[in-house]
């Protein structure tokens, strides 16, 4: 039997957010004198934590330094040394801080090269469990004497069991940069044994790693391999925490690429930016678990640095332009099927110098830019945030009739809600649950009947208000949760 209701079918339309990025707020009382990087990353109630080098003026007494904004970049704590190089350490240097947040756990790991060391660096982790004012420094090396080297490239993320994943590059020879991953259950106190990734043998050099984490587990990493003088993309995938990794070779799809960042959203998506040999960007994007990519979409072609984020449905690109030294940015609300065109992050350019550092980060409805410029010789960490609520804003409502595949009932409700199919099916279908701003809060699958809570993915309330349920290719339907 067939069933049909006259309902008030709401009417949605996609619009853009204006993204306004804020005035750069330096970070640090601290400068320095010489280049260094930075690292920037938002915790899960919009804190913003930077990380960044610092090297001090004439003297050797710099290390890992971090400060943290709990009111949206408005204020910032007083300057955290997380590893300090003490100045009677020649040749001490400490480099490429990543951040990593999970609840109010944050870590940061970094190279050190230790005292009267030549060119061996090695990986350290540190972490702290009260939003980054307090830090445990684990002065056991993850590298040992085994893997030190070179620093070539650093990632790290916290997976869904909230285990800390590390995957690295060092070098102890001249072009002999290898690629390492590693892993540690037990709070970052320690890690396992560096395990050398899959590449074809034939590859001389694996440097530049980029890591993401799926929801179900399922690790993603990206390197640039270099054979003679030729330069490859390769993607190793794991379906077991990391103790195997299917390796598969991008170049025929994608191009030459270097510098390789692969970020995760909405539905398991991944997405993939790269530089290729004529200083463009591009990135591309695959629903498969990157057996499939889409044709890559040229973001930048000429540029000096630059990074990518991705969250959810919403993606940005920034950029420092090779011939005005100014930063632009262009972002994207629908999984990168279209992108805006670039914009000044500021009117006017706060920095006289160059060699700009950048660092992007989306969480919630918070982007932000995290810097480290050189203005002249004396530098610092600045922050700038934009908020980014985009999506589907509802403008008006007409009679329709239309055949219901979908029911809820109880419709408000309070505690729970049962969605039921008209037509029940053998494999499962997504119901994709989004709130009034457009944000996806929320998939379930369903066969014949599931029962919402009207939680989030995170098993968090959601407030009192009006959410769309959307199955592909079924009329949408409006929920109503009430307080």
């Amino acid at each position: 039997m067939k069933h049909f209701l006259v309902v008030l079918l709401p009417l949605f339309t996609l619009v853009y957010a204006q993204l306004q990025f804020s005035n750069p707020v330096m970070c640090s009382n601290e400068v320095s004198e010489w280049w260094g990087t930075g690292d920037g990353c938002i915790g899960a109630n919009n804190e913003i934590y930077e990380a960044w080098t610092h090297t001090g003026f004439a003297n050797s007494d710099g290390g890992i330094y971090f400060a943290a904004s709990y009111d949206t970049n408005r204020t910032w704590s007083s300057d955290i040394t997380i590893h300090y190089c003490d100045p009677s350490w020649v040749h001490a240097e400490c480099s490429g801080p990543k951040l990593a947040t999970t609840g109010d756990t944050v870590y940061c790991l970094y190279w050190l090269r230790p005292e009267h060391a030549t060119l061996e660096y090695h990986l350290y982790c540190s972490r702290s469990d009260n939003r980054g004012a307090n830090w445990n420094i684990f002065d056991v090396s993850i590298t040992g004497s085994q893997y030190a080297g070179s620093p070539r490239g650093l990632d790290v993320a916290i997976g869904p069991d909230k285990a800390v994943n590390l995957v690295f590059s060092t070098s102890q020879s001249y072009f002999q940069e290898k690629t390492y991953f590693c892993r540690s259950t037990n709070g970052g106190i320690s890690f396992s044994g560096p395990m050398l990734l899959p590449f074809d043998p034939a590859n001389t050099q694996t440097f530049q790693p980029s890591m993401t984490i799926s929801n179900d587990g399922r690790i993603f990493i990206v390197v640039t391999c270099r054979r003679q003088t030729s330069y490859y993309l390769y993607l190793v995938v794991s379906n077991d925490s990391g103790r195997t990794f299917d390796t598969t070779n991008l170049t025929s799809v994608l191009g030459v690429g270097y510098y390789p960042i692969i970020r995760i959203g909405a539905q398991d998506k991944l997405y993939l930016c790269y530089e290729t040999a004529n200083n463009e960007v591009k990135v591309s994007s695959s629903t498969d678990g990157g057996s499939t990519w889409q044709t890559p979409t040229l973001l930048v072609n000429d540029n000096f640095g630059w990074d990518f984020n991705a969250q959810d449905t919403r993606l940005l690109f920034a950029y420092n332009d090779e011939s005005t030294w100014e930063l632009y940015y262009r972002y994207s609300d629908d999984g990168g099927l279209t992108w805006t065109n670039p914009s000044r992050v500021w009117q006017t350019w706060p920095f006289p110098g160059d060699w700009l550092t950048v660092d992007l980060d989306i969480r919630n409805d918070l982007a932000t830019i995290s810097m480290h410029p050189e203005p002249g010789n004396v530098e610092a960490q600045y922050c700038s945030h934009a908020f980014w609520a985009p999506g589907i804003v509802e403008l008006k409502t007409e009679l329709s009739l239309i055949q219901s595949e979908l029911f809820v009932t109880p419709n408000p409700f309070k505690t729970q809600t049962v969605f039921n199919l008209a037509n029940p099916t053998n494999q499962p279908l997504n119901i994709s649950i989004y709130n009034s701003m457009g944000r996806l809060v929320r998939e379930l699958e369903i066969k014949d009947r599931v029962v919402w809570n009207g939680c989030d993915e995170n098993s968090k309330r959601l407030p009192a208000g009006v959410y769309l349920c959307q199955i592909t290719g079924l009329k949408p339907v409006r929920v109503v949760l009430s307080k």
